[in-house]
């Protein structure tokens, strides 16, 4: 980039800029000192220079035992398992539902075309470290020999390189009315970078203080400095209740609909703008962004209000102690246990006269032998080992307390992280998980408002971007890419899938990605299929579309083709007959009522005979077999629901139909009563 402005009119620019650098500084000093420090004790620097080096001087064991990326890693790890999706939904008369899926779809896009979860989780990662990550919302052009452009999410790695306006008090910095990305560079980087800049007056000692910050000697700081210019627009209302600007408008399109007006107003609003600056000079701008937004994320930590000023922190600020105390006492230990087997000797210098050079080395070195003189003075002639001190229970109880506060301050426990505890069904665990998500959630609660204010920035951008007639790519909710054309004008002057027509908003949906919701699915129709074995035959298509292995559409396919016909029929429901006349209705009831009633006692005296001649039991196994056949069908045939019928008797008697065989020896199997049959209190089949 070699664009330098001219430096004429920007003085004042740069001394605004300078000094509102310096305040958001000022307003940050404390917290970010802070963060940098949490950030740096995540990282393995966990104690204190000066007690690290006089434990190395004295050869004393200084371990880290660095349990810090274990919790963090938890919160980050529920957020990738349940990514945030963002949703458009219309909000005014004039938005189109299906433009909204197309805005959905296409917002879909813009994330795997940019691979936004690495952004996402990275800005993720540095909320619940340090207690603040960003990201940003750039445009791009599709290709290098094109005119379109594309729109990307972008990582911005470092979590000190983004300063706002301090009066802005949302969450997301919606409401700031400037803002700071800035690169410290390398002085030689900075001129190949931007050959054409001014870099005589660096070395003097003539300059002012708030200048000395931005150069030093081996590194410039380069900023991109994003504010909200204030502007007046002209709005006209126009008969089809659209609202346009004459100002964004061309000639002939304003002269075109002026003579239409029906209202006009003057509005206070404002653009947005970019410059790229150091110190003491413009090197770029003013760019002059499409959005309304500054497209700059931040997602925040937990933040805490102390009077006029606000704490940020993430999960390592108040783990930090109990981490220090894990590790002095893991280390106090180490040495101890160390030591212990090293017994040392009690002597008389008379005993090791002549062979010191040996027994000084006796702990040290594995002698085969040591040579000692017998002391007839001594108490003891031979030289006594003296017993080790015993292990201090106190330092490994402490190490525990301190493993116990750590959990305590980040509200993450054993089951959360994975441990066995005393639970042990499947619904304990889960609750005592969910214990440690809910201490944990303002952080995927935070990340879920940065991203549906970016979702809001790309609802206002893509119109601006996508501003003429286009195909565009947009994913499904299951991945599945579709082309479609937005901003179609079609012969009778409407324009087909409007972009720029209506007010959209956004929502963000926070749970598993569809991959582990289609396999959440396949294992509970299993299990149902499983305790209804007659619903494989209708539900095995489903089964196999959310199997996760290939041709398993083309599986779906396949049975759905075996499906009885009506199952998979969709639309809407068959036209119903006409209520039948009540008193029509009463009459048919009271008729089969009596018929039912003269059946009963025909079937109540053959069964009677059939006990008389002793074959009860078969005619009743009959009655089961015919009953099972059509409740569940023939083989391949799908059961239909419905009341219980007697047996078929085409002689008006049920013993006219040909007799059985004789039942196994020892009467009907047992087990249960068959699916369908329905006994009787008296034991009974009820007919």
């Amino acid at each position: 980039m070699t664009d330098v402005t001219d430096q004429t009119d920007n003085r004042d620019l740069l001394r605004l800029a300078r000094a509102r650098f310096d305040r958001a500084m000022d307003a940050e000093r404390e917290n970010r000192e802070q963060e940098l420090d949490d950030l740096k004790f995540r990282a393995g620097e966990q104690w204190d220079d000066a007690a690290a080096q006089a434990r190395k001087d004295a050869g004393r064991p200084c371990l880290t035992i660095n349990r810090m990326g274990q919790y963090v890693r938890q919160v980050t790890g529920d957020i990738r398992l349940n990514k945030p999706a963002i949703k458009v939904r219309p909000v005014d008369d004039r938005a189109d539902p299906a433009v909204a899926e197309i805005l959905t779809g296409l917002i879909r896009h813009i994330e795997a075309a940019s691979d936004a979860q690495a952004a996402y989780s990275t800005a993720a990662e540095a909320s619940a470290t340090c207690g603040e990550g960003h990201f940003r919302v750039v445009t791009e052009y599709a290709d290098d020999d094109a005119f379109d452009q594309d729109i990307r999410i972008r990582r911005i790695t470092n979590p000190f390189a983004v300063f706002w306006d301090p009066a802005a008090t949302e969450l997301t910095k919606e409401d700031a009315g400037w803002c700071f990305v800035v690169d410290e560079m390398g002085v030689e980087e900075f001129k190949a970078a931007y050959p054409d800049a001014n870099t005589s007056s660096w070395d003097s000692a003539e300059l002012t203080d708030d200048l000395r910050s931005w150069m030093t000697g081996e590194t410039v700081r380069v900023a991109e400095y994003w504010l909200k210019e204030p502007v007046t627009r002209t709005l006209w209302l126009l008969p089809n209740g659209s609202v346009v600007s004459p100002e964004e408008m061309t000639e002939d399109a304003r002269a075109a609909v002026e003579p239409t007006v029906q209202r006009e107003r003057k509005a206070q609003s404002h653009r947005v703008v970019q410059y790229i600056l150091t110190g003491d000079q413009v090197l770029s701008g003013p760019h002059e962004w499409p959005g309304r937004h500054i497209p700059i994320v931040t997602v925040l930590g937990e933040e805490i209000h102390v009077a006029n000023r606000s704490v940020r922190h993430g999960i390592v600020r108040w783990a930090k102690d109990p981490q220090r105390m894990l590790n002095y006492m893991r280390s106090a230990s180490v040495e101890m246990i160390a030591l212990a087997p090293k017994a040392p000797w009690l002597v008389t210098k008379d005993q090791i006269k002549g062979h010191e050079a040996r027994w000084a080395v006796a702990n040290q070195e594995n002698l085969p032998y040591l040579l000692y003189n017998i002391d007839p003075k001594s108490a003891s002639p031979l030289p006594q080992r003296v017993d080790p001190p015993p292990m201090q229970g106190a330092l490994l109880q402490e190490a525990a307390l301190a493993s116990d506060d750590m959990k305590a301050v980040t509200g993450i426990y054993d089951a959360a992280l994975g441990a066995r505890s005393n639970e042990t069904s499947g619904r304990a665990i889960m609750a005592r998980q969910r214990e440690g998500d809910v201490g944990t959630f303002v952080y995927v609660d935070n990340l879920s408002r940065a991203i549906g204010y970016a979702g809001r920035i790309l609802v206002d951008l893509i119109p601006r971007i996508f501003d003429t007639q286009r195909m565009v790519r947009i994913l499904g909710e299951d991945e599945a890419e579709e082309l479609m054309q937005v901003n179609v004008t079609l012969p009778d002057g409407s324009v087909l899938n409007d972009l720029t027509r209506g007010k959209y908003d956004v929502v963000v949906q926070t749970g598993p990605s569809y991959s582990t919701k289609r396999q959440e699915a396949a294992d509970s129709i299993l299990q149902f299929v499983q305790a209804v074995p007659q619903a494989g035959a209708i539900i095995g298509d489903l089964l196999a579309k959310n199997m996760d292995w290939p041709g398993a559409e083309k599986m779906a396919e396949r049975l759905k083709k075996l499906l009885p016909p009506g199952i998979d029929e969709e639309g809407p429901p068959a036209p119903q007959p006409p209520p039948p006349d009540p008193k029509l209705l009463a009459e048919a009831e009271l008729k089969a009522a009596q018929a039912d009633g003269q059946k009963l006692d025909n079937a109540e005296k053959q069964l009677q005979l059939a006990a008389q001649t002793g074959q009860l039991e078969a005619v009743v196994a009959q009655l089961v077999q015919q009953q099972l056949m059509q409740i569940l069908g023939p083989p391949g045939q799908v059961a239909q629901p419905g009341p219980m019928q007697p047996a078929p008797d085409p002689g008006g008697g049920l013993l006219n139909a040909p007799m059985p065989p004789p039942p196994p020896p020892g009467g009907m199997p047992t087990g249960g009563p068959s699916p369908g049959f329905n006994p009787s209190p008296t034991g009974m089949p009820q007919l």
